[in-house]
């Protein structure tokens, strides 16, 4: 029997790809408590992630993450915005498969370099990037991160998302 992820949904993709933003919306759509995983982290470790990732670097940001990931999935309904990279650390994939609807959006790097590039100064991996180098650094990550995005339950394109099409395409089930 297959499981029913209805009220469980896990939103993935890199960062920019508008997790967040969609996640909300998707959250009010179906009446269901949204999650950033960012915000959770930033809660659990007592400052902002930028902070986090540049007092105690990268591995004890993802060991918050992890410990973020796995309270919000014990819950009983979500609408979950991850992190760009918390799919390819640990065994965060296997467990997301696991507990909730894995919805990959998936977008492409001219869009993602457009939406990034703005915030450059705000993203922590991304500061110390030339501008100019920005869109092959999103390359690259993509490279590196996809196989972890394509196990997602779904793909959906996210350059252009409307958050109707995304409630009509997850399979809800009541």
């Amino acid at each position: 029997m297959e499981k029913s992820y209805s009220k469980r949904i896990a939103l993935i993709g890199y960062m920019g790809a508008g997790k967040s933003h969609i996640g909300r919306q998707l959250a009010m759509a179906l009446d269901l408590p949204f999650f950033d995983l960012d915000e959770v982290i930033g809660q659990l470790s007592g400052c902002t992630l930028t902070d986090l990732m540049r007092r105690k670097g990268e591995i004890v940001f993802r060991e918050f993450e992890q410990k973020a990931l796995h309270m919000v999935l014990k819950k009983d309904a979500y609408v979950l915005a991850c992190g760009g990279g918390t799919p390819a650390y640990y065994n965060n994939m296997d467990a997301l498969l696991e507990k909730a609807h894995v919805v990959y959006l998936d977008c492409s790097i001219k869009v993602l370099e457009s939406r990034l590039l703005p915030e450059k100064d705000t993203r922590p991996l991304l500061e110390s990037i030339p501008e100019d180098e920005v869109g092959t650094f999103i390359a690259k990550h993509l490279f590196e991160r996809r196989p972890y995005y394509e196990r997602a339950h779904q793909t959906i394109k996210g350059d252009e998302l409307v958050v109707d099409e995304l409630v009509s395409a997850l399979p809800i089930q009541d």
